[in-house]
């Protein structure tokens, strides 16, 4: 199942089955193979489904055996068998041989408690009719989303807020208190969003709803202590065991399985243990861009695709390659894409991801694993090893770094930017603004120069700040590069790299699965030192090591590398007419959230290179989109995206081959 929806009336009137099915239709992407719905006095709720395992089994809720429990559920759960067989012994009877049936058993024997039996990606809504209670949740890395709001005394659930436009009562509107932590991060912190009244759980919370309470509580969260030593020569032989074993867990399946391919050494490690685990060779997708051979831009943007290339050679795989279009249907599809996130994130690769999720389905694999999660858990990022650096600065007396150091470096001519960047970020002593120096859209204190409204642009850091500060002091660690990473994993990569990756593949109806978001290889990634991440100046260290046999030495050796397109360049041509269009002053203004000159001052600059502000501009473009395709409607769509649409403007080749 791939998506969930549902609503409780909390009065105890009859819910109304015929609005269900409304969100059911409107989430059917995530479930290709039909949905269905259970309704019975305050709940209707269902299911839509993407058979992956047990093909046989019914779409919608799964019951227990007396029909007092039931499970409507999106994900897997990759230890299902076991549970299953524990169950079992405990005198469970099962219907189906789905992973979601565990879910109701488990409820049974161990209460709210099963969540902590679990072993995969979620979002599941469990009813108890014994109690008239509903339980949601969230699983631990936050692979799968889900949203919920309050309309008078009905609640409603659903895995997309679009789901929630079918709901009378509900109207979308902007939850102003949000768009500077949006600006800022590139995404809304859980609980917000964007829209006002809809909020959405965290990673590892559950929620629970009857007549008399909302409450939520967290049934996990991450813990980052590297206090204890651990050998070097354990931690790799560690790191190498469960790597292997979150990857085969994620190989269950009765449909073809196959994986993303970047190039990288995440995603290049996961393909390798998969190859070791299958008995024929894995099938593996990426994704270029068409630019001109041996170009400038084809260097810089289509790396990954060579790396890919290289690394399906060596490891044998059956790979195949999309190559993106670069003209103006670039332009015709991005509405489609921001209305597919639901809430806005500032991700520019939202246009890879669902070209590569298209190729897949159409080759007939809907079933991919990705490299996600691994820069968090091992240190992967250039910012890990500068904040380092930066730490060291910090260490020589601050006397001597203040009137000293510090002015002179600022001194420096451009060619020394590193140096020059390092003395601004000394003197960001405050833990969260340290962390937007390497992990921002856009400076918050440039926010009152963007936003109509003074004083809520001003009260942005502090929102982000409430946000942030918990997760950034959580860890037990000298090194403020952890607090990144852990920060990093709980927030930025649940809220933004992740919804990114659910709602592209799933608009593709393709599964997405991340082995290294597994809550056990994320308690031992978290209780090793960075020493053993960071090492003799390179970055990931362990995780080479773990895995040096399986993977070409180009790709350990090769530097990290963004999944980015060409935006910059996109919104002075490809993306310009949305540009103008979007974001003209009379627009602008109209919406009401930024200043239109300085938008129009924003889009000159950038357009006549007279400054590098795609960060700025991306994020405030995209805001717009969102804004006409959910808020105002002055923008509509005219077709649901397929695959097909997407391989219809794409090429099949590799680039540079």
């Amino acid at each position: 199942m791939c998506g969930i929806f549902g609503q409780f009336d909390r009065r105890g009137g009859r819910a109304d089955a015929t609005v269900v099915e409304r969100m059911a239709l409107s989430l059917a992407h995530r479930g290709p193979d039909g949905f269905g719905i259970h309704a019975a006095g305050p709940l209707a709720f269902g299911a839509g489904r993407l058979a992956i395992i047990d093909l046989s089994a019914p779409a919608g809720p799964i019951f227990n055996e007396d029909r007092r429990i039931a499970v409507a559920f999106n994900g897997e759960i990759y230890n299902y068998r076991a549970l299953r067989a524990q169950l079992e012994t405990l005198g469970h009877h099962f219907s189906t041989r789905t992973d979601t049936e565990v879910i109701v058993h488990g409820y049974e024997s161990w209460g709210e408690d099963v969540l902590d039996h679990l072993r995969g990606m979620f979002a599941l809504a469990l009813w108890d009719s014994n109690q008239e209670r509903l339980l949601l949740a969230r699983d631990r890395a936050g692979e799968k989303p889900l949203y919920f709001t309050q309309l008078g005394d009905t609640f409603v659930f659903a895995s997309e807020v679009k789901a929630f436009l079918e709901v009378p009562g509900f109207r979308a509107a902007v939850n102003a208190e949000a768009v500077g932590s949006y600006l800022t991060l590139g995404y809304v912190p859980a609980p917000q969003t964007l829209f006002e009244g809809v909020k959405k759980l965290f990673p590892g919370e559950m929620l629970l709803v009857d007549a008399h309470r909302i409450h939520c509580e967290r049934y996990w969260q991450p813990t980052l202590d590297t206090l204890r030593p651990v050998p070097y020569d354990s931690a790799v032989q560690r790191v190498r065991a469960m790597l292997a074993d979150v990857v085969e867990m994620r190989l269950m399946s009765d449909v073809p399985i196959g994986a993303f391919l970047s190039g990288g050494l995440d995603s290049t490690a996961v393909v390798a243990m998969m190859s070791r685990a299958l008995d024929h060779p894995v099938k593996t997708f990426t994704v270029g861009f068409d630019l001109p051979p041996g170009s400038k831009q084809d260097g810089k943007f289509n790396i990954d695709a060579r790396y890919a290339a290289l690394a399906a050679r060596h490891l044998k795989t059956d790979h195949h390659a999309i190559i993106m279009p670069q003209d103006e249907r670039l332009a015709g599809l991005l509405p489609h894409l921001i209305y597919a996130m639901d809430e806005p994130v500032a991700q520019q690769s939202i246009f890879q991801t669902p070209f590569v999720a298209a190729l897949a389905r159409s080759s007939g694999v809907p079933v991919l694993l990705t490299g996600d999660g691994g820069d968090e858990l091992f240190a992967g990022y250039p910012h890990f090893r500068s904040d380092r650096i930066l730490e060291r600065y910090l260490a020589i007396p601050a006397l001597v770094r203040n009137t000293v150091l510090t002015p002179l470096l600022e001194r420096l001519p451009p060619r020394f930017d590193a140096a020059r960047k390092l003395a601004h970020k000394s003197r960001q002593p405050d833990p969260v603004r340290r962390y937007l120096a390497w992990k921002r859209m856009i400076d918050p204190d440039r926010l009152p120069e963007l936003l109509a409204e003074q004083q809520r642009a001003l009260r942005t850091y502090d929102s982000v700040s409430a946000a942030l500060l918990p997760m950034l002091q959580a860890p037990r660690t000298p090194y403020f590069a952890d607090r990144i990473a852990m920060t990093g994993l709980a927030s930025w990569l649940a809220e933004d790299s992740n919804m990114r990756v659910d709602k592209m593949t799933m608009l593709m109806s393709t599964e997405a699965r991340a082995p290294f978001e597994d809550h056990h290889l994320i308690d031992l990634a978290f209780s090793l030192p960075l020493s053993h991440k960071l090492r003799q100046g390179d970055v990931k260290r362990v995780l080479k090591e773990a895995v040096r046999d399986l993977v070409p030495a180009e790709i350990l050796e090769r530097p990290k590398w963004g999944f980015s397109p060409p935006t910059s360049e996109w919104l002075r041509t490809t993306l310009r007419p949305l540009v103008e269009t979007y974001l003209a002053p009379e627009r602008v203004e109209a919406v009401g959230l930024f200043q239109p000159k300085a938008i129009t001052a924003l889009i000159d600059a950038h357009i006549h290179r007279r400054q590098y502000e795609v960060w700025a501009l991306w994020p405030v473009l995209v805001f717009h989109l969102w804004h006409a395709l959910y808020i105002d409607r002055s923008l509509t769509l005219d077709r649901k995206l397929t695959p097909a649409d997407l391989l219809a403007q794409a090429k099949l080749s590799a680039p540079g081959s």
